[in-house]
């Protein structure tokens, strides 16, 4: 369990080497940029409520009421590319950095802490002054109540001390000086493990956004390309090789409907090869070969217990091929700097039975630490509800690379 946080940890690291290694490959793009790269320090306040997804949320709880309570408190920097530059006429007020957050909820949740990287920019241009916008931040929480057979026996919603966290902002932003923007949207939130322990319901949150943003290197109170031509783009194609592994717990049910867990933790490993076609600056699109090994697939259940404390019976295929499964999928990827967004949706060819049937679904964030060598970060469904597993891996990108 240790090796999660560790990895996403490393990878806030890495990223916060980025603006020294970016800033000499934007200046050598455009002679005329801006030597300096804008830098912003963010307040977020967020007010907001629990989604009722379950038992435990509607009042099956210690306090026996319904839990809507969430209190939230978020400082934030990012770093943005010279105003003058290239990219900057291209990705119109992308920043990305880091961030930290704590909040408030019921005490059989706890007040946990959340770090994570972030990314956002200007979706539409309203006025000089005020743009909608989007931000995404991924990290981990740390600091649960979680579950626990006798101290914490309903809280089915968390089953680890520590969860991915994943937000997603909606925000109008208003320029009220050279230094200075207010920000004003909304926030939908979801923490989970993964299925790394269970048990692992995951909870959802919503809420305002309510900031303030102040600027380093700003030159201008104003929104900057708002009528000016996108520069050209070249349409190549690139060639991702992903290599990932993770690990996973798993339950069945009996006969009767009684839910199981399996004590030990299952193993994953797999591959995708993913060529994809740019579009435009921001649109990638594509096929993927995907390849995986999952020791907790086609498993054959013995003896179903009749406690839940008794380890379930079970057996592993005698050829390690019926844990294995090769397939296709389609992919979208919404492409920015530094990061990329990829969305897929597949089936298997070889080995499409049992546990790999189905329609699977995958969402990656990919940090590209070079222009070639990547990091990646993703989960995977099975028929849009039932999920499988993460995908903690490394990639490198061949082909012609193009504008990026």
């Amino acid at each position: 369990m240790r090796f999660t946080p560790y990895y996403i940890l490393y990878t806030l690291l890495a990223f916060l080497t980025l603006p020294m290694s970016a800033q000499a490959e934007v200046q050598s793009s455009d002679s005329s940029a801006t030597r300096h790269f804008v830098h912003q320090l963010m307040f977020d306040y967020r007010p907001g409520a629990i989604l009722h997804t379950n038992d435990f949320l509607r009042g099956k709880n210690p306090e026996v009421r319904t839990m809507n309570h969430d209190m939230g408190y978020y400082l934030k920097y990012a770093f943005s590319a010279p105003e003058d530059s290239e990219q900057a006429s291209i990705y119109r007020d992308a920043y990305q950095g880091v961030g930290i957050g704590w909040n408030e909820f019921n005490p059989q949740l706890g007040n946990p802490v959340s770090v994570f990287v972030l990314q956002g920019a200007r979706i539409a241009s309203l006025s000089d002054r005020l743009s909608f916008n989007y931000e995404w931040n991924l990290g981990l929480t740390f600091g649960w109540n979680p579950y626990d057979a006798e101290s914490n026996p309903d809280n089915k919603l968390i089953g680890s001390r520590v969860t991915a966290y994943i937000g997603l902002d909606m925000y109008m932003r208003w320029i009220a000086s050279r230094h200075v923007d207010i920000n004003l949207g909304f926030n939908v939130t979801h923490y989970s493990n993964g299925n790394t322990q269970f048990p692992n319901l995951g909870l959802n949150t919503v809420a305002l956004r309510i900031g303030a943003a102040y600027y380093i290197n700003r030159h201008t109170p104003r929104l900057l390309y708002r009528h000016t031509p996108v520069p050209p783009v070249r349409h190549d194609i690139t060639y991702d090789l992903i290599l990932y592994g993770a690990w996973h717990q798993r339950g069945f049910y009996d006969y009767d409907g009684n839910a199981y867990i399996f004590p030990e933790k299952f193993a994953v490993a797999g591959f995708n090869f993913n060529p994809m076609y740019r579009f435009n600056h921001w649109l990638k699109a594509g096929i993927s070969l995907d390849g995986t090994y999952d020791r907790s697939s086609n498993i054959v259940i013995g003896d179903n217990p009749t406690d839940e404390t008794i380890v379930p019976l079970y057996s592993r295929p005698r050829s390690a091929w019926r844990q294995m499964a090769l397939g296709a999928s389609a992919r979208v990827e919404f492409c920015m700097p530094y990061f990329a967004i990829n969305f897929g949706m597949g089936s298997n060819f070889l080995n499409a039975t049992d546990d790999f049937h189905g329609i699977y679904e995958l969402l990656a964030l990919k940090l590209n630490i070079t222009r070639r060598f990547l990091l990646h970060v993703g989960y995977t469904l099975n028929d849009f509800h039932r999920p499988k597993h993460l995908m903690l891996g490394v990639g490198w990108r061949f082909g012609c690379l193009g504008r990026s």
